[in-house]
């Protein structure tokens, strides 16, 4: 029996970044729900029918941004690692209560070998600085 794959939910509101993301996710054997919003993706965990291993998740968005996201999942799914990402904020620059509960945080644009290097340290129990 082949061991179980770690699920990586992508939440954004740009379908091309998803599908990059999920291209390299699953190139890297990481088995990938999408989510277009933060509705979306908490609607998907909810209903998930295996475990996910991390969020990754765009903080501009519509419905419900990352940030909102977080905060939803902090209350409803403590334990589960989020990522997050941007092209318009910086790390130091979302408000520390958040930035507190997030494990991994990348800067768009960001590398293929980036994204796989925080998604496997925040999967693996890591903070990716």
């Amino acid at each position: 029996m082949a061991p179980q794959r770690d699920v990586v939910l992508i939440v954004d509101d740009e379908p091309i970044l998803r599908v990059i993301l999920r291209h390299t996710l699953e190139a890297a054997d990481y088995t990938v729900l999408e989510a277009a919003n933060g509705v979306e993706a908490f609607a998907i965990l909810e209903n998930a029918p295996q475990r996910v291993s991390a969020v990754l998740s765009d903080i501009t968005m519509p419905r419900m941004d990352g940030l909102a996201l977080v905060d939803r999942l902090e209350a409803s799914h403590p334990t589960l690692p989020i990522i997050l990402a941007s092209g318009l904020h910086r790390r130091d620059t979302i408000p520390p209560s958040t930035a507190n509960r997030i494990r991994g945080f990348l800067e768009k644009p960001y590398s293929r070998s980036t994204v796989l290097a925080v998604v496997a340290t925040v999967v693996s129990g890591g903070v990716a600085a």
